[in-house]
């Protein structure tokens, strides 16, 4: 086998393992949790509302999250305890709860884990709500079914609100202004995009690999 031919399948190997690295295609699932809060734990729980709600909007698009305030109502504070009961919790709150005995509690480990938590979830298996009465995936959850005052953010929700103000706009008298072709691909926001991603890194690595690769097939072909 030639100097360029080991070169060309070093190129085609290396090239398949990156596209082909799990979880670089791999899918995202649906995540589904519940989170207990309360009036009463004052700041703490005020901190980490705000935390989770940006969660919640970060990962719109695979989270649907179940949200109970354990003291505004003394049939909350029942289902607390029912779910305290069902999935070994315990009684504090701040809570994010993901499933039998997998559980957050307290604002810093929230900080802390949450995030990863959906994010391993979501590119991974995904997982089932966690109802009081058992599990339930996302799709199949009605909110209507839910018992006390629950709030509930749903992924399918938020993606109705869009198609609705993309349908109110449209209704509107306000004509686009019509774009040259070619015109609608904005290069900062895809090159902040591709910075942005998980996987720079990887295709830096790539791209290195292939400078250097093509530095050595430069060079053997300048000794023939």
């Amino acid at each position: 086998m030639g100097v360029k031919s080991g070169v060309l399948w070093v190129l085609i190997i290396f090239f398949a393992a990156v596209l082909f690295t799990p979880g670089v295609l791999a899918q995202e699932s649906e995540v589904c949790l519940v989170y207990f809060t309360g009036y009463a734990c004052g700041e703490e729980c005020r901190l980490t509302d705000s935390f989770m709600s940006g969660l919640m909007n970060e990962y719109s698009n695979v989270l649907t999250a179940i949200t109970y305030f354990v003291d505004s109502s003394q049939e909350n504070a029942n289902i607390f305890e029912a779910y305290r009961r069902t999935y070994n919790l315990p009684s504090g709150v701040p809570l994010v709860l993901f499933g039998k005995d997998d559980y957050l509690l307290g604002k810093d480990n929230i900080y802390k884990n949450a995030e990863a938590k959906i994010y391993g979830f979501m590119t991974s298996n995904g997982t089932n709500c966690p109802l009081e009465s058992g599990y339930v995936p996302p799709s199949n959850l009605d909110p209507g079914d839910l018992p006390g005052e629950a709030e509930v953010f749903e992924r399918q929700r938020v993606e109705d609100e869009e198609m609705e103000d993309e349908t109110e706009t449209n209704e509107s008298n306000v004509v686009p202004t019509p774009k040259k072709p070619g015109s609608e691909v904005n290069v900062g926001s895809v090159i902040e995009t591709v910075t942005k991603s998980e996987y720079f890194p990887l295709w830096i690595l790539a791209a290195a690999v292939f400078i250097i690769l093509f530095v050595v097939i430069a060079l053997g072909f300048g000794r023939k």
